[in-house]
Protein backbone atom coordinates (compact mmCIF):
# COMPACT_ATOMS: atom_id res chain seq x y z
CA UNK A 1 0.00 0.00 0.00
CA UNK A 2 2.59 2.17 0.82
CA UNK A 3 4.75 1.42 -2.91
CA UNK A 4 1.24 1.81 -4.40
CA UNK A 5 0.40 5.32 -2.69
CA UNK A 6 3.84 6.84 -3.32
CA UNK A 7 4.21 5.90 -7.02
CA UNK A 8 1.00 6.86 -8.18
CA UNK A 9 1.55 10.70 -7.69
CA UNK A 10 4.86 9.96 -9.71
CA UNK A 11 3.52 8.52 -12.69
CA UNK A 12 0.51 11.74 -13.00
CA UNK A 13 3.28 14.04 -12.80
CA UNK A 14 4.74 13.21 -16.89
CA UNK A 15 1.26 12.96 -17.67
CA UNK A 16 0.36 16.35 -16.23
CA UNK A 17 3.10 18.13 -17.90
CA UNK A 18 2.32 16.55 -21.08
CA UNK A 19 -0.94 17.85 -21.30
CA UNK A 20 -0.10 21.47 -19.95
CA UNK A 21 2.96 22.26 -22.27
CA UNK A 22 1.15 21.74 -25.53
CA UNK A 23 -0.91 24.18 -24.85
CA UNK A 24 1.23 26.75 -22.95
CA UNK A 25 3.43 26.69 -26.44
CA UNK A 26 -0.21 27.51 -28.12
CA UNK A 27 -0.52 30.47 -25.90
CA UNK A 28 2.94 31.82 -26.72
CA UNK A 29 2.27 31.27 -30.68
CA UNK A 30 -0.91 33.04 -30.35
CA UNK A 31 0.76 36.15 -28.88
CA UNK A 32 3.02 35.83 -31.47
CA UNK A 33 0.68 36.26 -33.88
CA UNK A 34 -1.20 39.21 -31.69
CA UNK A 35 2.19 40.53 -31.70
CA UNK A 36 3.33 40.13 -35.60
CA UNK A 37 0.03 41.76 -36.61
CA UNK A 38 0.37 44.57 -34.34
CA UNK A 39 3.76 44.85 -35.60
CA UNK A 40 3.25 44.61 -39.43
CA UNK A 41 0.74 47.24 -38.65
CA UNK A 42 3.70 49.87 -37.56
CA UNK A 43 6.22 48.27 -40.45
CA UNK A 44 3.43 49.61 -43.17
CA UNK A 45 4.55 52.78 -42.75
CA UNK A 46 8.13 52.35 -43.96
CA UNK A 47 7.98 50.98 -47.72
CA UNK A 48 11.53 50.19 -47.70
CA UNK A 49 10.65 47.65 -45.29
CA UNK A 50 8.19 45.96 -47.27
CA UNK A 51 10.15 42.89 -48.20
CA UNK A 52 10.50 42.33 -44.29
CA UNK A 53 7.12 42.51 -43.75
CA UNK A 54 6.00 40.30 -46.15
CA UNK A 55 8.40 37.74 -45.50
CA UNK A 56 7.22 38.41 -41.57
CA UNK A 57 3.58 38.13 -42.72
CA UNK A 58 4.03 34.50 -44.80
CA UNK A 59 6.28 33.30 -42.04
CA UNK A 60 2.47 34.30 -39.31
CA UNK A 61 0.45 32.83 -41.50
CA UNK A 62 1.99 29.38 -41.86
CA UNK A 63 2.24 29.80 -38.10
CA UNK A 64 -1.44 30.29 -38.04
CA UNK A 65 -2.22 27.85 -40.29
CA UNK A 66 -0.18 25.17 -38.17
CA UNK A 67 -2.12 26.17 -35.02
CA UNK A 68 -5.75 26.60 -36.55
CA UNK A 69 -5.13 22.58 -37.26
CA UNK A 70 -3.55 21.52 -34.35
CA UNK A 71 -6.38 23.18 -32.18
CA UNK A 72 -8.95 22.40 -35.53
CA UNK A 73 -9.75 25.67 -35.61
CA UNK A 74 -11.64 27.16 -39.04
CA UNK A 75 -8.81 29.43 -39.71
CA UNK A 76 -11.62 30.96 -42.73
CA UNK A 77 -14.01 33.96 -41.26
CA UNK A 78 -16.47 34.50 -43.69
CA UNK A 79 -17.45 38.29 -44.19
CA UNK A 80 -19.75 40.84 -45.90
CA UNK A 81 -17.15 41.12 -48.56
CA UNK A 82 -16.58 37.72 -49.53
CA UNK A 83 -18.76 37.66 -52.88
CA UNK A 84 -17.23 40.39 -54.91
CA UNK A 85 -13.63 39.97 -53.47
CA UNK A 86 -13.36 36.10 -54.25
CA UNK A 87 -15.20 36.89 -57.60
CA UNK A 88 -12.59 39.76 -59.02
CA UNK A 89 -9.81 37.52 -57.22
CA UNK A 90 -11.23 34.38 -59.82
CA UNK A 91 -12.56 36.72 -62.69
CA UNK A 92 -8.92 38.25 -62.76
CA UNK A 93 -6.91 35.06 -62.51
CA UNK A 94 -9.26 33.81 -65.51
CA UNK A 95 -7.91 36.35 -67.43
CA UNK A 96 -4.49 35.89 -67.27
CA UNK A 97 -4.00 33.57 -70.13
CA UNK A 98 -5.65 36.66 -72.53
CA UNK A 99 -3.18 39.09 -71.34
CA UNK A 100 -0.59 40.51 -73.59
CA UNK A 101 2.04 39.27 -71.10
CA UNK A 102 0.73 36.36 -69.36
CA UNK A 103 3.49 35.61 -66.89
CA UNK A 104 3.55 39.38 -65.73
CA UNK A 105 -0.02 39.48 -65.03
CA UNK A 106 0.12 36.38 -63.19
CA UNK A 107 2.53 37.82 -61.18
CA UNK A 108 0.51 40.75 -60.12
CA UNK A 109 -2.39 38.10 -59.77
CA UNK A 110 -0.10 36.52 -57.14
CA UNK A 111 0.39 39.88 -55.35
CA UNK A 112 -3.16 40.46 -55.48
CA UNK A 113 -3.59 37.08 -53.59
CA UNK A 114 -1.05 38.22 -51.11
CA UNK A 115 -3.33 40.92 -50.26
CA UNK A 116 -6.73 39.15 -49.57
CA UNK A 117 -4.33 36.75 -47.57
CA UNK A 118 -3.23 39.61 -45.02
CA UNK A 119 -7.15 40.39 -44.96
CA UNK A 120 -8.11 37.16 -43.94
CA UNK A 121 -5.22 36.25 -41.79
CA UNK A 122 -6.04 39.54 -40.23
CA UNK A 123 -9.32 38.79 -39.46
CA UNK A 124 -8.59 35.31 -38.45
CA UNK A 125 -5.63 36.58 -35.58
CA UNK A 126 -8.57 39.63 -34.22
CA UNK A 127 -11.45 36.83 -34.09
CA UNK A 128 -8.97 34.30 -32.23
CA UNK A 129 -8.39 37.09 -29.69
CA UNK A 130 -10.55 40.17 -27.81
CA UNK A 131 -11.29 41.43 -30.88
CA UNK A 132 -11.25 45.38 -28.99
CA UNK A 133 -8.08 44.85 -27.42
CA UNK A 134 -6.24 44.00 -30.42
CA UNK A 135 -7.97 46.84 -32.50
CA UNK A 136 -6.81 49.29 -29.72
CA UNK A 137 -3.38 47.93 -30.21
CA UNK A 138 -3.53 48.21 -33.86
CA UNK A 139 -4.72 51.58 -33.43
CA UNK A 140 -1.92 52.68 -31.55
CA UNK A 141 0.83 51.19 -34.13
CA UNK A 142 -1.51 53.05 -35.97
CA UNK A 143 -1.18 56.60 -34.25
CA UNK A 144 2.64 55.57 -33.52
CA UNK A 145 3.65 54.94 -37.05
CA UNK A 146 1.55 58.20 -38.27
CA UNK A 147 3.71 60.56 -35.91
CA UNK A 148 6.77 58.67 -37.21
CA UNK A 149 5.70 59.00 -40.81
CA UNK A 150 4.80 62.57 -40.45
CA UNK A 151 7.63 63.58 -38.61
CA UNK A 152 10.23 62.17 -40.80
CA UNK A 153 7.94 63.75 -43.24
CA UNK A 154 8.41 67.75 -41.59
CA UNK A 155 11.31 67.66 -40.86
CA UNK A 156 13.25 66.23 -44.32
CA UNK A 157 10.64 68.92 -46.13
CA UNK A 158 12.59 71.63 -43.85
CA UNK A 159 15.66 69.98 -44.22
CA UNK A 160 15.58 70.52 -48.02
CA UNK A 161 14.65 73.66 -48.10
CA UNK A 162 11.09 73.53 -48.89
CA UNK A 163 8.37 76.42 -48.66
CA UNK A 164 4.91 77.47 -48.96
CA UNK A 165 5.62 79.77 -51.72
CA UNK A 166 6.07 76.79 -54.49
CA UNK A 167 6.60 72.98 -54.36
CA UNK A 168 9.82 72.61 -55.84
CA UNK A 169 10.22 70.61 -52.77
CA UNK A 170 7.75 68.50 -51.25
CA UNK A 171 7.03 66.30 -48.38
CA UNK A 172 7.79 62.78 -48.85
CA UNK A 173 7.65 58.99 -46.76
CA UNK A 174 11.02 57.90 -45.75
CA UNK A 175 12.97 56.08 -48.90
CA UNK A 176 9.67 56.85 -51.08
CA UNK A 177 7.99 60.13 -52.59
CA UNK A 178 5.05 62.59 -51.82
CA UNK A 179 2.96 60.35 -53.63
CA UNK A 180 2.67 57.50 -51.03
CA UNK A 181 3.22 60.10 -48.24
CA UNK A 182 -0.48 61.16 -49.03
CA UNK A 183 -1.59 58.14 -49.20
CA UNK A 184 -0.83 57.35 -46.36
CA UNK A 185 -2.23 60.38 -44.52
CA UNK A 186 -5.60 59.67 -47.01
CA UNK A 187 -5.67 56.14 -44.58
CA UNK A 188 -4.79 57.18 -41.25
CA UNK A 189 -6.12 60.83 -40.52
CA UNK A 190 -10.14 59.59 -40.30
CA UNK A 191 -8.24 57.09 -37.60
CA UNK A 192 -6.46 59.62 -35.70
CA UNK A 193 -9.34 62.18 -35.71
CA UNK A 194 -11.59 59.44 -34.12
CA UNK A 195 -8.66 58.68 -31.88
CA UNK A 196 -8.94 62.14 -30.85
CA UNK A 197 -12.89 62.11 -30.54
CA UNK A 198 -13.09 59.20 -28.89
CA UNK A 199 -10.59 59.05 -26.14
CA UNK A 200 -11.02 61.11 -22.61
CA UNK A 201 -7.73 61.16 -20.92
CA UNK A 202 -5.76 63.67 -21.58
CA UNK A 203 -1.95 62.48 -22.60
CA UNK A 204 -3.85 60.31 -25.20
CA UNK A 205 -5.89 62.78 -26.63
CA UNK A 206 -2.66 65.09 -26.55
CA UNK A 207 -0.88 62.43 -28.65
CA UNK A 208 -3.34 62.10 -31.16
CA UNK A 209 -4.01 65.36 -31.60
CA UNK A 210 -0.11 66.35 -31.79
CA UNK A 211 -0.15 63.44 -34.90
CA UNK A 212 -3.20 64.71 -36.02
CA UNK A 213 -1.63 68.00 -36.27
CA UNK A 214 1.49 67.38 -37.72
CA UNK A 215 -0.32 64.64 -40.23
CA UNK A 216 -2.05 67.68 -41.48
CA UNK A 217 1.11 69.82 -42.42
CA UNK A 218 2.43 67.16 -44.22
CA UNK A 219 -0.32 66.55 -46.45
CA UNK A 220 -0.77 70.23 -47.03
CA UNK A 221 3.35 70.44 -47.58
CA UNK A 222 3.23 67.21 -50.00
CA UNK A 223 1.52 69.77 -52.34
CA UNK A 224 -0.46 66.26 -53.87
CA UNK A 225 -3.94 67.84 -55.57
CA UNK A 226 -5.47 63.83 -55.71
CA UNK A 227 -4.51 63.64 -51.68
CA UNK A 228 -6.47 66.77 -51.29
CA UNK A 229 -8.87 65.83 -53.39
CA UNK A 230 -9.53 62.57 -51.14
CA UNK A 231 -9.65 64.35 -47.93
CA UNK A 232 -12.31 66.15 -49.26
CA UNK A 233 -14.41 63.18 -50.16
CA UNK A 234 -13.81 61.77 -46.79
CA UNK A 235 -15.27 64.69 -45.24
CA UNK A 236 -18.51 65.05 -47.73
CA UNK A 237 -18.84 60.90 -47.29
CA UNK A 238 -18.96 61.43 -43.26
CA UNK A 239 -21.45 64.12 -43.71
CA UNK A 240 -23.27 62.07 -46.01
CA UNK A 241 -23.61 59.04 -43.99
CA UNK A 242 -24.09 60.84 -40.86
CA UNK A 243 -26.80 62.97 -42.18
CA UNK A 244 -25.00 66.25 -41.52
CA UNK A 245 -26.24 67.80 -44.46
CA UNK A 246 -24.79 71.65 -43.19
CA UNK A 247 -21.49 69.77 -42.64
CA UNK A 248 -21.12 68.67 -46.29
CA UNK A 249 -22.09 72.63 -47.40
CA UNK A 250 -19.63 73.59 -44.94
CA UNK A 251 -16.82 71.68 -46.64
CA UNK A 252 -17.69 72.36 -50.04
CA UNK A 253 -17.79 76.17 -49.38
CA UNK A 254 -14.16 75.72 -47.23
CA UNK A 255 -13.06 73.81 -50.59
CA UNK A 256 -13.96 76.30 -52.69
CA UNK A 257 -12.88 79.29 -50.42
CA UNK A 258 -9.29 77.92 -50.44
CA UNK A 259 -9.45 77.06 -54.38
CA UNK A 260 -10.04 80.57 -54.77
CA UNK A 261 -7.49 81.69 -52.29
CA UNK A 262 -4.72 79.17 -54.43
CA UNK A 263 -5.43 80.68 -57.62
CA UNK A 264 -5.35 84.38 -56.25
CA UNK A 265 -1.72 83.46 -54.84
CA UNK A 266 -0.72 82.35 -58.11
CA UNK A 267 -1.44 85.21 -59.94
CA UNK A 268 1.41 86.78 -57.63
CA UNK A 269 3.51 84.14 -58.48
CA UNK A 270 3.07 81.69 -55.55
CA UNK A 271 2.48 77.76 -55.82
CA UNK A 272 2.05 78.05 -60.22
CA UNK A 273 3.02 74.59 -60.51
CA UNK A 274 0.44 73.28 -57.84
CA UNK A 275 -2.53 75.12 -59.96
CA UNK A 276 -1.01 74.07 -63.62
CA UNK A 277 -3.37 71.29 -65.03
CA UNK A 278 -0.77 69.40 -67.14
CA UNK A 279 -0.76 66.10 -65.12
CA UNK A 280 -4.74 66.08 -65.77
CA UNK A 281 -4.55 66.94 -69.16
CA UNK A 282 -1.78 64.39 -69.57
CA UNK A 283 -3.97 61.91 -67.67
CA UNK A 284 -6.51 62.41 -70.15
CA UNK A 285 -4.82 61.63 -72.76
CA UNK A 286 -3.09 58.54 -71.52
CA UNK A 287 -7.09 57.23 -70.38
CA UNK A 288 -8.00 57.89 -73.82
CA UNK A 289 -5.59 55.26 -75.43
CA UNK A 290 -6.51 53.02 -72.23
CA UNK A 291 -10.48 53.24 -73.03
CA UNK A 292 -9.75 52.29 -76.84
CA UNK A 293 -8.44 49.25 -75.35
CA UNK A 294 -11.63 48.55 -73.49
CA UNK A 295 -13.52 49.10 -76.03
CA UNK A 296 -11.43 46.45 -77.92
CA UNK A 297 -10.90 43.68 -75.19
CA UNK A 298 -14.05 44.50 -72.98
CA UNK A 299 -14.70 41.13 -71.47
CA UNK A 300 -10.69 39.80 -70.69
CA UNK A 301 -9.00 43.01 -71.20
CA UNK A 302 -5.79 43.11 -72.26
CA UNK A 303 -3.53 41.76 -69.12
CA UNK A 304 -3.94 42.53 -65.17
CA UNK A 305 -0.85 45.10 -63.82
CA UNK A 306 0.30 48.39 -63.62
CA UNK A 307 2.77 48.04 -66.46
CA UNK A 308 0.44 46.86 -68.72
CA UNK A 309 -0.22 49.74 -70.53
CA UNK A 310 3.56 50.76 -71.44
CA UNK A 311 3.50 47.40 -72.46
CA UNK A 312 0.66 47.51 -75.31
CA UNK A 313 1.37 51.51 -76.15
CA UNK A 314 5.27 51.56 -75.94
CA UNK A 315 5.69 52.99 -79.44
CA UNK A 316 3.21 55.88 -78.45
CA UNK A 317 4.65 56.68 -75.45
CA UNK A 318 8.38 56.62 -76.82
CA UNK A 319 7.21 59.24 -79.69
CA UNK A 320 5.66 61.52 -77.44
CA UNK A 321 8.28 61.45 -74.79
CA UNK A 322 10.27 64.74 -76.00
CA UNK A 323 6.72 66.88 -76.41
CA UNK A 324 5.84 69.22 -74.53
CA UNK A 325 4.49 68.17 -70.85
CA UNK A 326 0.30 68.38 -71.61
CA UNK A 327 0.82 66.78 -74.75
CA UNK A 328 3.00 63.58 -74.10
CA UNK A 329 0.98 59.77 -73.08
CA UNK A 330 2.05 58.73 -69.81
CA UNK A 331 4.13 55.60 -68.89
CA UNK A 332 0.88 54.00 -67.13
CA UNK A 333 -2.87 54.96 -66.30
CA UNK A 334 -2.36 56.62 -62.94
CA UNK A 335 -5.75 55.19 -62.42
CA UNK A 336 -6.09 51.60 -60.46
CA UNK A 337 -9.87 51.79 -61.66
CA UNK A 338 -9.03 52.53 -64.96
CA UNK A 339 -5.96 49.67 -64.59
CA UNK A 340 -8.52 47.17 -63.38
CA UNK A 341 -10.65 47.86 -66.64
CA UNK A 342 -8.39 48.38 -69.35
CA UNK A 343 -6.46 44.92 -67.49
CA UNK A 344 -9.18 42.27 -66.69
CA UNK A 345 -12.10 44.01 -68.51
CA UNK A 346 -15.93 45.07 -67.44
CA UNK A 347 -16.76 42.46 -64.97
CA UNK A 348 -13.74 42.85 -63.46
CA UNK A 349 -14.17 46.67 -62.43
CA UNK A 350 -17.82 46.15 -61.28
CA UNK A 351 -16.51 43.63 -58.69
CA UNK A 352 -13.68 45.51 -57.91
CA UNK A 353 -16.15 48.49 -56.99
CA UNK A 354 -18.47 46.12 -55.30
CA UNK A 355 -15.74 45.59 -52.62
CA UNK A 356 -15.26 48.96 -51.69
CA UNK A 357 -19.31 49.59 -51.75
CA UNK A 358 -19.89 46.51 -49.35
CA UNK A 359 -16.98 47.62 -47.15
CA UNK A 360 -18.73 51.16 -46.39
CA UNK A 361 -22.29 49.55 -46.66
CA UNK A 362 -21.51 46.87 -44.29
CA UNK A 363 -20.19 49.78 -41.88
CA UNK A 364 -22.13 52.22 -41.92
CA UNK A 365 -25.50 49.95 -41.07
CA UNK A 366 -24.17 49.71 -38.08
CA UNK A 367 -24.30 53.26 -36.74
CA UNK A 368 -26.75 52.94 -34.01
CA UNK A 369 -27.02 54.32 -30.80
CA UNK A 370 -26.83 51.70 -29.15
CA UNK A 371 -23.41 50.97 -30.22
CA UNK A 372 -20.60 51.47 -27.58
CA UNK A 373 -18.65 55.01 -28.69
CA UNK A 374 -14.99 53.18 -29.39
CA UNK A 375 -16.66 50.48 -31.64
CA UNK A 376 -19.33 52.92 -33.59
CA UNK A 377 -15.81 55.02 -34.15
CA UNK A 378 -13.98 52.44 -35.42
CA UNK A 379 -16.59 51.86 -38.08
CA UNK A 380 -16.80 55.58 -39.02
CA UNK A 381 -13.14 55.95 -39.48
CA UNK A 382 -13.08 52.62 -41.38
CA UNK A 383 -15.95 53.20 -43.52
CA UNK A 384 -14.62 57.24 -44.33
CA UNK A 385 -10.66 55.61 -44.81
CA UNK A 386 -12.54 53.24 -47.92
CA UNK A 387 -14.04 56.38 -49.46
CA UNK A 388 -10.76 58.25 -49.42
CA UNK A 389 -8.64 55.53 -50.51
CA UNK A 390 -10.73 54.43 -53.60
CA UNK A 391 -10.63 58.40 -54.52
CA UNK A 392 -7.22 58.49 -54.14
CA UNK A 393 -6.54 55.89 -56.54
CA UNK A 394 -8.00 57.75 -58.93
CA UNK A 395 -5.42 59.67 -59.83
CA UNK A 396 -2.78 56.71 -59.34
CA UNK A 397 -1.66 53.43 -58.61
CA UNK A 398 -1.61 53.19 -54.48
CA UNK A 399 -3.24 49.74 -54.06
CA UNK A 400 0.19 48.08 -54.21
CA UNK A 401 2.70 46.96 -51.34
CA UNK A 402 2.54 47.80 -47.56
CA UNK A 403 -0.28 50.56 -48.62
CA UNK A 404 -2.57 47.74 -49.70
CA UNK A 405 -1.36 45.67 -46.10
CA UNK A 406 -2.38 48.73 -44.35
CA UNK A 407 -6.02 49.29 -45.78
CA UNK A 408 -6.37 45.60 -45.76
CA UNK A 409 -5.60 45.55 -41.50
CA UNK A 410 -7.58 48.59 -40.93
CA UNK A 411 -10.57 47.31 -42.94
CA UNK A 412 -10.10 43.94 -41.18
CA UNK A 413 -10.53 45.70 -37.60
CA UNK A 414 -13.78 47.32 -38.47
CA UNK A 415 -15.54 44.30 -39.93
CA UNK A 416 -14.91 41.96 -36.93
CA UNK A 417 -16.11 44.47 -35.02
CA UNK A 418 -19.42 43.95 -37.33
CA UNK A 419 -20.99 40.92 -34.69
CA UNK A 420 -24.24 40.73 -36.22
CA UNK A 421 -23.24 40.30 -39.84
CA UNK A 422 -20.34 38.11 -39.34
CA UNK A 423 -21.99 35.73 -36.83
CA UNK A 424 -24.73 35.14 -39.04
CA UNK A 425 -22.69 34.63 -41.77
CA UNK A 426 -20.05 31.95 -39.77
CA UNK A 427 -20.98 28.63 -38.71
CA UNK A 428 -21.95 27.89 -35.40
CA UNK A 429 -19.38 25.41 -34.43
CA UNK A 430 -16.39 27.17 -35.88
CA UNK A 431 -17.73 30.28 -33.33
CA UNK A 432 -17.60 28.12 -30.34
CA UNK A 433 -13.62 26.67 -30.96
CA UNK A 434 -12.65 30.25 -31.93
CA UNK A 435 -14.01 31.12 -28.38
CA UNK A 436 -12.51 28.38 -27.29
CA UNK A 437 -9.31 29.32 -28.95
CA UNK A 438 -9.38 32.80 -27.68
CA UNK A 439 -10.11 31.84 -24.05
CA UNK A 440 -6.84 29.69 -24.01
CA UNK A 441 -4.57 32.43 -24.00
Amino acid sequence: MLNTSITKPIQDVPTAASVHVPWRASALLWKLQAYGLVGITFLSFFPRLFHYQEYAFFFLLAVALCLAWVERINPWIRTPIDLPLFGFVGWVLCTVPFATDPAYSFSEWRKLVAQVLVFYWAMFVLRSHRRIELSRQILWAVVLGSLVLSGFALVDFVLRGGTWENRLVRAGAPYSDYNWLTTYLVLVIPILIGWVVIHRTFWARALGTLTLVMAGFAQVFAYTRAGWAALLAQAVSFGLMAGRHRLVIWVLAGAIAMGGGLLAVSEIGYQRDTIDPWTLSARVKTWRLGLHQVVQHPLVGVGYGNDTFLKVHEAEVEVEKGKGLVEKVLPALHNTFAMVLMGSGVPAIILFIWIFVRIVSTLTRQWRPSTPAETQGLHVAVAVVTVGFATRNLFDYMFAGSLAHLFWILVAAGLCSVRPQISAEAGAGELSLNEVARSEH
